[in-house]
């Protein structure tokens, strides 16, 4: 993958979890706007539908598979923490 800078890393997850996950809600749920820090599980705003929704969003930015070993909770607690782990250079190669 040629990366983003990780501000726009960051950005483009946002506008992924504030603009086009909420359509892919089953539910029809409305979504307050998230920042960089906000939850997104403390409140339920994901669950584990929108989680695979992110994951595939996820893999086709980074242009790589996500091992499952990287899929946990630490990892996905914020659009920052995503970005953290994700966004670096090589972030499969931990």
């Amino acid at each position: 993958m040629q990366t983003d800078s990780r501000p726009l890393f960051a950005e483009r997850i946002l506008h992924f979890i504030n603009h086009t996950l909420p359509g892919l809600d089953r539910r029809g749920r409305a979504w307050e706007p998230v920042g960089l820090d906000t939850p997104l599980f403390a409140d339920g705003r994901l669950d584990s539908l929108s989680i695979l929704h992110l994951l595939t969003f996820l893999e086709d930015l980074i242009g790589a598979p996500i091992p499952d070993a990287l899929v946990v909770m630490r990892h996905f607690q914020t659009a920052a923490t995503i970005a953290e782990t994700f966004g670096s250079p090589s972030p499969l190669q931990r």
